[in-house]
């Protein structure tokens, strides 16, 4: 099975819950479904994307077409898909904009390892439909998590370096982590880690373990150091015969990314963005019947929930 059959976009849907034994939508009518900024939503994409997740909802099973509450989880449905294409527009202008966009030649890369994995261009189309899904499902899935990979992980490097600027600036290292940090473990306790053994740290990222040792006690990073968690500013309190005791503000970003690993914050940049849109009246829906995003004051997104697994 592809290792991003069904990869759920920036605003991952609320399907678990809702379930379904409905069919694909009806044909739907060309023409864009919205406009945000200078571009353009298709009509052909949304319904891409409403056949995805409606086949997600059938596989779960659940609600039937005519019958009590489907045309409500339907309408439903709807928004989220176009929530999800609005937000995943705003992304893509952006990182347009910082020149990291995914291109035809990043997603076709990716779908050649797909290829590859599975066997063969047939054995992969035989597993995106056994599991409901096309290769343009697949494509639609890939550039949408490269784009926000993208993204976040340049937001990631420039909320480290604000983060290095207020420690050279005094701040406490222990409020900013309790504040900052995307270690949940740590960041409570003021980013405190406790004593790491050399056993622990062998067994644990190798840039991080580098980094450990290569501070002197009572020294702290100068700058944010990359790691496959993110971007991490260390402080080493001491040394010992126990091992390393080390504080530690992480700022994430994965290497490897998923919905599931999504940080609050940048979530939450992405609705401020689209308040922003909406603010500046550059935030258009088209789609017939459609609720406009920008009627609320505050542009909420669903919850993430996982993906199939592949």
């Amino acid at each position: 099975m592809p290792r991003r059959l069904l990869w759920a976009p920036v605003t991952a849907l609320l399907l678990a819950a809702c379930g379904s034994n409905g069919s694909s939508p009806a044909p739907s009518p060309s023409g864009p479904v919205a406009k945000v900024g200078k571009q353009t939503i298709p009509r052909s994409l949304f319904d891409l994307r409403l056949g995805t997740a409606l086949t997600s909802v059938e596989q779960g099973g659940g609600l039937t077409p005519g019958g009590s509450g489907y045309n409500a989880m339907l309408s439903s449905l709807r928004a989220d898909v176009l929530k999800s294409l609005i937000l995943d527009s705003i992304i893509q202008q952006e990182d347009e904009y910082r020149h990291i966009a995914a291109s035809d030649a990043d997603v076709q890369r990716e779908v050649d390892q797909d290829v590859k994995d599975a066997g063969g261009q047939p054995q992969l189309q035989t597993q995106l439909a056994e599991a409901g899904g096309s290769l343009d499902q697949l494509r639609d899935a890939i550039r949408s998590r490269l784009d926000e990979q993208r993204l976040e992980d340049e937001f990631a490097k420039e909320r480290a370096a604000a983060i290095v600027q207020r420690l050279g600036n005094g701040e406490d290292f222990s409020v900013l982590a309790k504040l900052l940090s995307d270690d949940e473990t740590s960041s409570a306790k003021g980013g405190d880690m406790g004593t790491l053994s050399d056993a622990q740290l062998d067994q644990g990222d190798k840039t991080f373990a580098a980094t450990v040792r290569g501070l002197q006690p009572g020294k702290t990073t100068t700058q944010a150091v990359r790691d496959v968690a993110g971007y991490e500013i260390v402080r080493l309190d001491s040394v010992s015969a126990a091992g390393h005791a080390v504080h530690r503000i992480l700022v994430a970003a994965p290497q490897t990314y998923t919905v599931k690993e999504r940080p609050n914050w940048f979530l939450q940049s992405m609705l401020d963005a689209l308040s922003q849109y909406c603010r500046q009246g550059t935030l258009t829906v088209t789609l017939p019947g459609a609720a406009q995003p920008c009627a609320t004051a505050s542009p909420t997104a669903p919850a993430p929930t996982a993906s199939p697994s592949p």
